[in-house]
Parts: structure tokens; sequence; C-alpha cells
């Protein structure tokens, strides 16, 4: 008779803030990808509407400073912009 693995249990999925140190199946230390996508889905996540001529000088700056457009460059730019608005109201 075969023997199987024992799914992996669910017990992590309530976790509000997922390490992929709390995904102890086999499973995931082989797939890193997956695992990592199930830490990621848990970050939190900042949906923003910008003016046209706003969203054209930030991806300018962007430009200027990365010297590209790419989603990781973006999401940089935006990320630094984040932390220093934080640093800003922390130091009132």
């Amino acid at each position: 008779m075969a023997k199987f693995r024992k799914a992996p249990g669910s017990e992590w999925l309530g976790y509000p803030q997922l390490n992929r140190e709390d995904i102890e199946h086999d499973f995931f230390k082989h797939s890193i990808y997956l695992a990592q996508s199930l830490v990621d889905n848990r970050k939190g996540r900042i949906n923003l509407v910008i003016d046209h001529e706003m969203y054209q000088d930030f991806l300018s700056a962007v430009r200027k400073k990365y010297g590209n457009m790419h989603a990781s460059s973006v999401e940089k730019a935006s990320l630094d912009a984040v932390k220093s608005w934080i640093e800003e109201v922390n130091k009132e």
C-alpha cells in the first residue's frame, strides 16, 4: 500500500503576520515561491487614484532616480515616499 505525506495543515492561515518560518510543511520548503506568495498575500496594499499630471511627474521622478520605470522601481519609490512621510509625521 502506498504511503502518502500528510497534507499541509491550515493552522497558519489565520496568522495576520505570516512569516515563511511559520509554514513548516515539506512541500513549501521545496517550493519557496509558493511559500513566499502565501506570505506576500498577507501584506497590506494601498490603491491610489492620482491626477494624471501628478502621476506623470511621479513616473518621471522614478525614471530620473532609478533610470527606468519598471514595476520594481515604482514600488521602491512608493515605499520610500511612504517611509519618509511616516518619519516626517513621527517627528512632529
